[in-house]
């Protein structure tokens, strides 16, 4: 009775995974993901990593640009994929940082990082000139399914407080949107600390399938400084600390300061999502 109540206080925009606005074409919606999976994308065996081009620049190894790291290819053909951290990640996974995307499922889980993806003034979801992209955080703890995923179709109530920059009049084109820049604050809590983990200057994109679902990537840049810091007030071993302080500086591709040292290495994270709704108040900014 109570979850009936609350549904109808809602003001759903309409299911997602539809094309929306019926016989009226100047009809438009709001519709909304709930992010169910956070990932890091990781280079395949072929060298290919997807992601986006962050610095407009096409780098091979020791090039002047890009601080000499080479940039990849992406498994369409795109040259100059900027994803340096993946190629930490093997050495990384041998420590105690394996354990750091299981942490992003449990805060999902819990609703500490529960990401709400958006799309406004949504005409179709399969091909639009123009919608507007936000990456949104919801409160509380989300439903979730037997085997502990989150529902699908539930009703969430946005954080308001919660920065999320809308990126506005982008198209969608064969139900995928790519937009930027795009900055994202992921709140995290790991070992003996919480932090705001900040994604600067990079890109998104949502692919949209025929089952509602979303899947997706943004990428941007970390901040190398603040990682080393990072390193030492979250308790984390001294092996990783020290493994991070040697690799990161001959890592980092993005950013270059006064002196052309680059201040932030390039991040590339995937994700899936399932179709929510929220509350409508919570629409009303």
């Amino acid at each position: 009775m109570i979850l009936a109540l609350l549904l109808a206080c809602a003001e759903p925009a309409g299911p997602a995974g539809t094309d929306s606005g019926g016989s009226d074409p100047v009809a438009s919606t709001t519709e909304h993901w709930a992010l169910t999976t956070l990932s890091f994308v990781r280079v395949q065996e072929d060298g290919s990593s997807d992601g986006f081009d962050l610095d407009g620049d096409v780098t091979d190894a020791g090039d002047s640009d890009g601080c000499g790291i080479g940039d990849m290819t992406s498994p369409a053909g795109v040259q100059g994929i900027d994803n340096a951290f993946a190629r930490l990640l093997p050495v990384l996974e041998t420590t105690e940082f394996v354990g750091v995307e299981q942490i992003f499922q449990s805060l999902i889980e819990t609703g500490e990082l529960l990401l709400v993806a958006e799309l406004a003034d949504v005409h179709s979801l399969q091909d639009d000139d123009s919608v507007d992209l936000a990456m949104r955080r919801a409160l509380g703890q989300p439903m979730l399914d037997t085997s502990g995923a989150v529902l699908a179709d539930q009703t969430l109530d946005l954080d308001l407080g919660f920065g999320a920059p809308v990126i506005a009049d982008v198209p969608l084109v064969a139900a995928s949107v790519e937009a930027r820049p795009f900055e994202v604050v992921l709140p995290v809590s790991f070992l003996d600390a919480s932090f705001d983990l900040t994604v600067h200057g990079g890109a998104v994109r949502y692919d949209l399938a025929a089952d509602g679902s979303m899947s997706g990537v943004f990428a941007g840049g970390l901040e190398t400084a603040w990682l080393v810091q990072l390193t030492k007030e979250t308790g984390i071993s001294d092996e990783v600390q020290e493994l991070l302080q040697s690799v990161l500086g001959g890592a980092a591709d993005l950013a270059p300061d006064d002196a052309g040292q680059c201040t932030q290495i390039s991040v590339t994270l995937g994700f899936s999502a399932v179709p929510v709704y929220v509350f409508a108040d919570a629409l009303e900014e």
